[in-house]
């Protein structure tokens, strides 16, 4: 019986591959995408979460350039010079105590949130005035620790909070 190989490479009896050689192939590539798709969904989180931080920081700004100028805190979004949208690519924004210069971007799958600790201008502060990234289940806290950047030693509007500023 005759054996059916491809053509040979200058000399070589069989240029094919062997079915061990393919499944091994497959397999090096499988556990490379096993290893490189959590670090990918870590990467785009982070933008996600890089994109709520920004509109925090502007909406944060926009409350201490209202501040300055009222005495107090604006109690509403709309006396504020700042164009923030209600739902952010996955995120909602909170506006609990805003007239203290406290909101939060939450995250809707629930793992985090970004959240201002507002500002405490009657008397000492004892909470500076940052925003934070707050995770609420182990997936968030891997995205806290990828966005901010250090781990707060003190009590914060959240258990195992992250400073992003």
């Amino acid at each position: 019986m005759n054996k059916i190989y491809q053509k040979p490479f200058f000399g070589v009896k069989n240029a094919g591959f062997t079915l061990m050689e393919l499944l091994v192939v497959v397999l090096i590539i499988g556990i490379l995408a096993a290893v490189a798709l959590p670090q990918y969904e870590i990467a785009v989180e982070k933008a996600r979460a890089a994109k709520a931080i920004t509109l925090a920081r502007a909406l944060k700004d926009a409350q201490e350039v209202y501040y300055m100028a009222n005495g107090a805190y604006a109690a509403d979004l709309e006396s504020l010079d700042v164009q923030i949208p209600a739902a952010v690519d996955g995120f909602t924004l909170s506006f609990a105590n805003f007239s203290n210069g406290r909101f939060a971007f939450y995250r809707t799958d629930g793992n985090y949130y970004i959240v201002s600790s507002g500002a405490y201008r009657s008397g000492k502060a004892v909470l500076k005035d940052m925003l934070y990234c707050c995770p609420s289940s182990e997936q968030g806290q891997r995205i806290c620790k990828a966005v901010g950047s250090q781990k707060t030693p003190f009590n914060t509007p959240c258990r195992d909070a992250w400073q992003i500023f």
